[in-house]
C-alpha cells in the first residue's frame, strides 16, 4: 500500500472516530485520535511524486477529508474548552457558596470619626 493510500485510510478512520465520539468515551477516543494523528504525521513526508492515477484520486479525496477533519477537530477543541470553562465556573461557584465573605469589597464604606 502506498503512503497516499495509508494516509487516506488513517484520515477516514480519524473522521469516523471524531464524528462518532460520545461524551462517555471521550478521553479514550481522544487518546486514539492523538495516536492516529501521530501515525499520519509520520506518513506525510513519505508522500513523494510521481503519482499514479490512483494516488492522484486518493490525494484529491484526502484533501477533502483533511478539510472536514480540520473542521471537526476545531469543533472538538471548542467543546473541550467549553467544558473546562464550565468546570472552572463550578469551582468558583462552590468556593463562593462555602465561604461567601472571602472577597468582601470595602469600597464605599463610610467611617464616622465622631464617637
Amino acid at each position: 500500500m502506498s503512503a497516499v493510500q495509508e494516509c487516506l485510510a488513517i484520515t477516514k478512520g480519524l473522521v469516523d472516530r471524531v464524528n462518532n465520539m460520545g461524551e462517555v468515551k471521550r478521553e479514550k477516543i481522544i487518546g486514539q485520535v492523538e495516536e492516529m494523528l501521530a501515525k499520519r504525521e509520520e506518513l506525510l513526508p513519505k508522500i513523494q511524486p510521481p503519482f499514479s492515477s490512483q494516488e492522484r484520486a486518493a490525494g484529491k479525496e484526502l484533501l477533502e477529508l483533511n478539510k472536514e477533519l480540520a473542521f471537526l477537530l476545531k469543533e472538538l477543541n471548542k467543546h473541550i474548552i467549553r467544558d473546562l470553562n464550565a468546570v472552572d465556573l463550578k469551582k468558583t461557584s462552590a468556593a463562593r457558596y462555602t465561604n461567601p465573605y472571602t472577597k468582601v469589597q470595602t469600597d464605599g464604606v463610610f467611617y464616622d470619626k465622631r464617637q
